[in-house]
């Protein structure tokens, strides 16, 4: 049997339907969680959303290491656990070996997120951007000036690294 050709146009559609899931199923897990334990319940959805971040950047930081390149903003980039550029549309404004600044204008979680009423819930999942990174390469900071999430146009992000961090 001859295997399905996807258009670049379907590929898209396919990764934006699955974020959007993967969105709906952390929106309905984690508002049960704090509907039945209040803050208790939100500190854990935050700690698990934390280690999430964490394992997210241990293992892109594993790939880059084993094949002997630096951790590199750049290369954080290119083996990147998620195809942002298929469902994500963003705009880079700076993009260096060790800087990348964007604007992200459509985010499929957000959006979701968004028409369900769960911004905070869907900020506490934003939280893993941080962990992620600074789990990849601990001399990486991430400062975010805007979130879709609330009501800003874009989410305006940079990401570096430290030079002198200890």
């Amino acid at each position: 049997m001859e295997e399905k050709q996807f258009s670049q146009s379907e590929v898209r559609d396919i990764v934006d339907k699955m974020a959007r899931t993967l969105a709906l199923l952390y929106h309905f897990l984690s508002s049960e969680v704090v509907a039945d334990f209040g803050s208790k319940g939100e500190e854990a959805v935050r700690r698990a959303i934390h280690q999430y971040g964490k394992l997210r950047g241990e293992k892109i930081r594993e790939e880059v290491a084993a094949l002997g390149l630096p951790l590199t903003v750049e290369n954080l980039s290119k083996y990147y656990d998620l195809p942002l550029p298929l469902a994500w549309i963003s705009e880079k404004i700076r993009q260096e070996e060790n800087c990348l600044e964007k604007k992200v204008t459509y985010c499929p979680f957000a959006e979701e997120w968004k028409a369900l009423g769960g911004e905070q819930l869907g900020l506490i999942y934003c939280e893993q951007d941080l962990c992620m990174r600074q789990s990849y390469n601990p001399c990486f900071d991430l400062r975010q000036f805007t979130n879709l999430l609330q009501g800003d146009p874009h989410c305006h992000t940079i990401v570096q690294q430290m030079k002198n961090k200890s």
